[in-house]
């Protein structure tokens, strides 16, 4: 056994003397806890003390991200149906969410990873909504606007073939009040669009179809005034357009070239002749088609139904033929196998012109166009 002379080690500060090495350990268990402690305390201290800016800062700038999401949130729901993109509503709906968790969480996380991000996305977000919407209400202008163009154009035809024809004179300045509205709302509607207020763009396009409307009405009721007076029978409709159909809209009969009808009748009666040809083993005889104002008013006698007033004639829109080839008598193959195959390519035999019409009329028919409107 070797003997020393080394002195036997200290006890730590605080210690017991003498302790055991459980009591040791727990000493400088707490020793650490204690120094953790007055770490965070002196932490809490520099950040109060350096300190009350920081906090305000920090709650401030959450305020202003919650106010610009709630901003965000009230865009989204007045976008609904008013953006040219819809794509655009979903990127804002998307970010408001992101920003909504990010609210959410500690102030230490919002430290961490601050709001700037999150408020420049959201921004953005926004700006593509309302340039959507501005898109979207400029749209809306323009629809309107060609709109009322339509109405105009239409309106100003029935005005001017109405001249002279016995309306009342009251009726036709009341469509001439209206068109002479319908100017200053163009007007507006060219300084409107130049600019990206959505509601004034929402507002323009509210007036130009207000006007459009009113034009409309003013118009219908002119041309009803017309009918009236023009037009005797209740099946019988008075078009401003009867007898002046442009040539452009026209196109020859083939097997019948100096008659004509509406191009966009024509395949139906081709059609129509050839089925016929396949059983008679000839064309449809053609004796009339298209005729002008003039034409119309030449064979018109107001003391016989059997030529419509100019004005009321389908003839004058290019929608009717007169057909011959034993089609003009009632009841024979040539009228019966019409009548039952006719409707298969677009023309028909109407009421007025049946046996016990108004005017009985076999040789009479018509494109199913003519009667789509009543």
């Amino acid at each position: 056994m070797t003997l020393t002379n080394a002195a036997p080690a200290a006890d730590p500060p605080g210690a017991p003397a003498g302790g055991t090495a459980r009591e040791r350990r727990e000493a400088k268990s707490r020793r650490r806890r204690t120094v953790r402690s007055a770490i965070v305390t002196t932490l809490v201290v520099v950040l109060v003390m350096a300190g009350g800016g920081l906090a305000w800062y920090v709650v401030s700038e959450a305020d202003e991200l919650a106010s610009q999401n709630a901003a965000a949130r009230q865009l989204l729901a007045a976008s609904d149906g008013k953006v040219d993109e819809q794509t655009t509503r979903v990127s804002l709906s998307a970010e408001i969410a992101d920003v909504d968790s990010l609210l959410a969480e500690p102030v230490l996380t919002r430290i961490m990873t601050g709001t700037a991000d999150a408020s420049e996305s959201l921004g953005a977000a926004t700006g593509a909504v309302q340039s959507s919407m501005v898109d979207f209400a400029r749209d809306q202008v323009a629809t309107a606007r060609k709109s009322l163009e339509t109405a105009e154009a239409r309106a100003k035809k029935v005005y001017t073939a109405t001249e002279g024809k016995g309306v009342d004179d009251d009726v036709r300045a009341r469509l001439q009040e209206a068109l002479t509205t319908t100017a200053a709302s163009t007007e507006a509607a060219a300084e409107s669009l130049a600019g990206v207020d959505v509601a004034e763009l929402e507002q323009t396009a509210l007036d130009l179809s207000t006007n459009g409307s009113v034009v409309v009405l003013a118009t219908d009721t002119l041309s009803a005034a017309q009918d009236a007076v023009t037009c005797p029978a209740p099946d019988q409709v008075w078009d401003p357009d009867s007898g002046a159909i442009p040539s452009s809209e026209l196109s020859p009969i083939p097997w019948a070239p100096t008659h004509f009808v509406r191009t966009d009748v024509l395949d139906g009666l081709i059609e129509l002749d050839a089925a016929y040809r396949e059983v008679f083993g000839e064309h449809l005889t053609i004796n009339s088609s298209y005729r002008s104002y003039e034409a119309q008013a030449a064979i018109y006698d107001p003391s016989s139904p059997i030529a419509a007033p100019p004005g009321c004639s389908n003839h004058g829109m290019g929608l009717a033929v007169d057909i011959g080839g034993g089609v003009e008598t009632f009841d024979t193959e040539q009228y019966n196998w019409l009548k039952a195959n006719a409707e298969t390519y677009g023309w028909m035999h109407p009421a007025f012109a049946e046996p016990n019409g108004r005017v009985p009329e076999p040789w009479h028919w018509e494109s199913v166009l003519a009667r789509a409107g009543s």
